[in-house]
């Protein structure tokens, strides 16, 4: 490069660059911008598992999204797994299809049990009655002990979502809006 200086006046050397060099960390920080809150708001909503069993999945949620899944996507495929996520004794979030009455039917005393709630859901299906009637209906009986049913948009043709204390609903609403997730009490 020598001859080429002498011989072209320097014209060949580089200008400096127009952005300093990021830190992998920065770097990663604008991959994956709502890291810290999808962690903040996961372990929010399993705190009713036990420890070891709360630290797995929330690692598992993690690893998802930090494979390039959308937050909602990596929620969603990190809980409910059937072989690596939550435990049926212990299930927290509940999806189910848009004709999944027999699921409803199958998953809400687990669901129920699992936030302390020992009383069995009286669910009966009635003709016509579409899977956000039954939830809305789920949600009415659930405000007797003092809880809501929120609803989660992951996107998808499914109906997921998770029972919160009444008290705690728009903190709730309000971290799953900040890890990117838009939750509510009525089904989207």
């Amino acid at each position: 490069m020598g001859i080429l200086d002498r011989l072209f006046g320097g014209r060949f050397t580089q200008p400096p660059p127009d952005e300093p060099p990021l830190s992998d960390a920065a770097i990663m920080r604008e991959l994956h911008p709502y890291r810290a809150e999808l962690k903040a708001f996961t372990q929010s909503l399993l705190t009713r598992l036990p420890e070891k069993e709360q630290e797995l999945l929330v690692r598992r949620v993690m690893r998802f999204y930090g494979q390039g899944e959308e937050p909602s996507s990596a929620l969603t495929e990190g809980l409910l797994d059937p072989d690596k996520g939550q435990s049926i004794e212990h299930l927290i979030l509940l999806a189910i299809d848009w004709k999944g009455f027999d699921g409803f039917e199958h998953l809400a005393p687990y669901l129920t049990n699992a936030c302390g709630i020992q009383e069995p859901y009286p669910y009966e299906l009635r003709e016509g009655m579409t899977v956000v009637q039954v939830l809305a209906e789920f949600d009415e009986w659930l405000t007797r002990f003092g809880k809501r049913y929120l609803h989660l948009n992951t996107g998808g043709d499914e109906y997921v979502g998770f029972i919160v204390d009444i008290d705690r609903v728009d903190i709730m609403i309000a971290m799953a809006s900040d890890a990117g997730i838009q939750a509510r009490l009525e089904a989207f």
